[in-house]
């Protein structure tokens, strides 16, 4: 993880570098679409979003997830976590926040449907009036909001990797939904 960081940071350095090149006007692409590595590697989540140019400072765009980590599906068995996370489809707006067209800051705003399973321990009486716990498995589903910076940069006029650091919280379903969302990620795409 340190490694990844490292990395990011000496590549933004290079990035800063280059950005006095990037006054003209670019051909680069209306339409990118990334895959998210670091979720990949840290937590065993296909992530894949695809982004829409409107004009050179705002973008729209989509998120699909899925999760299936063996650790936190063995962690959620134990008992260890009572929510388990299994897929989100996110939304987002962008805007950015410098003048670069190869290397920029951008802030984001997003909404989040998600859903997963939720595990709790519940009193149950049987028919002889005896008292035991019990563990249910219901799913959730929930609807959350939030924001968040980032910076991307462009290798060529079509390949580029970003890196998104995101919070928000779930609003409906608060009792079975995990409490906060992230979106933090280290991304390489394709602007066509």
């Amino acid at each position: 993880m340190k490694y990844f960081l490292i990395l990011a940071l000496l590549s933004l350095q290079l990035a800063t570098a280059q950005d006095s090149a990037d006054s003209t006007e670019s051909t680069m692409g209306s339409n990118e679409v990334r895959v998210d590595i670091l979720s990949a590697i840290a937590y065993s989540k296909a992530s894949l979003s695809y982004e829409r140019y409107i004009n050179d400072d705002w973008s729209v765009g989509i998120t699909v997830g899925f999760s299936d980590s063996d650790k936190i599906n063995d962690d959620f068995d134990r008992g260890y976590r009572n929510s388990l996370p299994k897929y989100d489809i996110t939304p987002f707006v962008r805007y950015k926040m410098s003048n670069g067209i190869r290397n920029y800051y951008f802030v984001e705003a997003f909404v989040s449907a998600n859903g997963g399973d939720f595990k709790e321990t519940v009193r149950r009486i049987d028919l002889d009036g005896t008292a035991f716990y019990a563990n249910e498995t219901s799913e959730y589903t929930d609807i959350g909001a939030g924001a968040g910076v980032g910076y991307k940069m462009y290798f060529s006029e079509s390949f580029g990797v970003e890196l998104l650091v995101a919070f928000g919280a779930n609003l409906l379903n608060t009792d079975k939904s995990p409490d906060t969302l992230s979106r933090v990620g280290l991304s390489l795409g394709y602007r066509f």
